[in-house]
């Protein structure tokens, strides 16, 4: 049993969600409260995720204020060390999953972090670490 950090690392999923209006309520309340209580947290992974869609000045500047509001989770050698016995029991399982949301769920592994996401991947790898 992990003990939380009381940190809520947001993946790009759910941002994009939110910053686009698409999120659900419950969603969009999550980070809404993460934000204000500040405990949302961003890392690499997720960084490098949304960096890659933005479109123009305003989303870049829009990205750079989230980047200051959220702590920074940094992707150390036990999330690398985490990631791979994670990607290793999904292949073992025969689930295919995306290395960048590995990376995510692995980081928030690492550093006792509730993870916020909008992705099925998620619940996959979840079920392959059971």
């Amino acid at each position: 049993m992990s003990v939380k950090t009381g940190f809520l690392l947001v993946d790009s999923s759910a941002w994009i969600d939110v910053l686009r209006n698409q999120a659900s309520t419950p969603l969009r309340k999550a980070v809404e409260i993460a934000l204000h209580e500040q405990r949302a947290a961003m890392t690499e992974p997720v960084w490098l995720e949304l960096y890659r869609g933005v479109k123009g000045k305003r989303e870049l500047e829009q990205l750079q204020e989230l980047r200051e509001l959220c702590h920074w989770l940094t992707f150390d050698e036990g999330c690398w060390q985490t990631a791979s016995e994670i990607s290793r029991k999904c292949r073992e399982r025969g689930v295919a999953v995306p290395l960048g949301d590995v990376l995510i769920f692995a980081c928030s592994q690492r550093h006792s972090a509730e993870l916020l996401e909008a992705d099925k991947h998620f619940e996959m790898i979840q079920k392959c670490m059971l």
